[in-house]
């Protein structure tokens, strides 16, 4: 049958439309939100931060005494500015590995009478000009909870209850009365508090490397602290993934600790490109595992000795990342510690949250590591500061996120195309009940543009706008004194049609 050639290319072109109409519908992902049958509450406390005596983290970067850029107390207003736009619901201090050698009786009083001090673990010296009063009124300028880690190195525990009592001591005792002659009537009221920090390190300063020993000494801590106040929660040392040391820890540990504490960075690969993200899901399956394992534990402590003085915990222990971010052998300076982030780095970085939200049964505490300068979320010299691309899901991710957790079913998952093991979406949901508003949390971590189409079950939706972040390339980062290469846009979009995503963009669907 001889067919003219133009109605051949008539034919091709008909086939051509229908195989792309049909691509494209394989191509569009199906996200569907729906209530859980087990309410589960996101907790704020997800989107803490963290400090540490380590370089310009503390002194030439949230604090800076003589700075025309400082206020009063020598704190930075620019910085303090920017961490007040992340509304930071807590701020951990003052570290960290520094802990092991830091005692806080340097760090009160006149600040010309505080004695200076090398800094063993990261190099320099240490004024104290920045110390615990400091440190509390930083936390309440901005919003946060303050939360205090405790030297199990060089410290000992009557130190540790000390600390205790000049914070939250509220008779007429020598430390409560020492906060009042420097200022301070009322008390702190500091109720989180951590037994050391990554003790199962050898080789750093620590001492109580042995599961076994540390879990003896922190009970002593322990005993002194919980005496010296009764209510404040206690966060013990663990790990992810050795449970070699969590087993005997927790065995111990388990009727007095609220927390168990990991830490947790993720970064790039020379050999994979998609390692970054690899890793994000590997932390998110350990969290699984670690909260499966948490259950053994139950919820009401039961034959709890009265000769302790002082209760069990209440309620099952929970678990505090109280140390992620992104480091990797890409930053500069000694140890990897200067990091000028990178567009995929804010893209790990919403992916992290989206982990924390989907794990809010288990996870209802984590801090990035650090505030500013070291790891920092933002960038501080003595001419300016700037917020870094990972600055930006921080913050919309912390004001859109709801206070329950929605389940998230996804058809038709697309992939990264050089990587077929790395999913393209990451995807959280979560349900505001108090302005009743429902936020979907997307980030297109693929070089293509991504078509979703959403369906939010039986409930009745409104209007709906998406909240889109983009960047040049992967590779665009902010600098102190430029524009930054950050682009956020509002849009209005169909809440039951498809929803196109840009290419490597994080994206906030706000359905009412």
């Amino acid at each position: 049958m001889n067919i003219p050639f133009k109605k051949i290319v008539l034919l091709w072109a008909v086939i051509a439309v229908v195989s792309f109409q049909s691509t494209f519908a394989q191509e569009v992902t199906k996200i569907t939100i729906s209530k859980p049958e087990k309410a589960v509450e996101v907790s704020p406390n997800i989107y803490g931060q963290f400090i540490e005596y380590l370089r310009n983290s503390i002194t030439g970067g949230i604090f800076q005494e003589g700075s025309s850029l400082s206020d009063e107390n020598g704190f930075r207003t620019d910085v303090l500015e920017k961490l007040k736009a992340l509304t930071t619901t807590v701020l951990r201090y003052p570290g960290g590995t520094v802990t092991k050698i830091y005692h806080w009786e340097d760090g009160i009083g006149p600040r010309e009478e505080r004695p200076a001090r090398r800094n063993l673990i990261w190099g320099g010296v240490e004024d104290n000009h920045f110390g615990t009063d400091e440190y509390i009124k930083y936390c309440r300028e901005i919003g946060a909870e303050p939360y205090i880690v405790v030297n199990m190195g060089t410290g000992t525990a009557e130190e540790a209850a000390n600390w205790v009592e000049y914070c939250n001591g509220t008779g007429n005792t020598y430390y409560a009365n020492l906060r009042r002659k420097y200022g301070t009537e009322e008390p702190y009221n500091v109720k989180f508090w951590s037994l050391g920090n990554e003790e199962a390190a050898r080789e750093d300063a620590g001492r109580l490397y042995e599961p076994e020993k540390y879990a003896e000494e922190s009970w002593y801590f322990a005993k002194l602290m919980k005496l010296t106040d009764p209510t404040i929660k206690l966060f013990v040392v663990a790990d992810p993934f050795k449970f070699d040391w969590n087993d005997p820890v927790l065995a111990s540990l388990s009727p007095i600790v609220d927390y168990v504490s990991l830490h947790w960075y993720v970064g790039n690969s020379p050999d994979d490109p998609y390692a970054i993200y690899k890793n994000i899901t590997r932390f998110d399956t350990s969290l699984t595992e670690l909260g499966d394992y948490l259950q053994q534990f139950p919820a009401k402590v039961e034959n709890f000795s009265k000769w302790y003085r002082f209760p069990p915990r209440e309620g099952a222990i929970k678990i505090s990342v109280d140390e992620w971010g992104i480091w990797d052998n890409t930053c500069g300076g000694q140890y990897n510690l200067d990091c000028d982030y990178t567009w995929k780095s804010a893209l790990a970085t919403a992916s992290f949250l989206n982990v924390f939200h989907r794990q809010a049964e288990n996870v209802t505490m984590a801090n990035w590591a650090q505030s500013a300068n070291i790891l920092g979320a933002i960038l501080a010299n003595d001419r300016g500061s700037v917020e870094q691309t990972v600055y930006y899901p921080l913050q919309y991710f912390r004001q859109y996120v709801g206070n329950q957790l929605l389940e998230v079913d996804v058809e038709n998952m697309p992939f990264i195309a050089e990587d077929q093991t790395v999913e393209a979406l990451d995807i959280s949901a979560t349900y505001n009940n108090e302005n009743d508003e429902v936020c979907v949390f997307v980030v297109n971590r693929s070089y293509e543009e991504q078509t979703i189409n959403m369906d939010f079950a039986d409930t009745k939706t409104s209007a709906a706008t998406l909240v889109e972040m983009t960047a040049p390339n992967e590779n665009s980062r902010n600098a102190i004194g430029q524009e930054s290469v950050v682009s956020i846009i509002e849009k209005s979009v169909k809440k039951n049609g498809a929803i196109n995503l840009a290419p490597l963009s994080i994206n906030i669907v706000v359905v009412q």
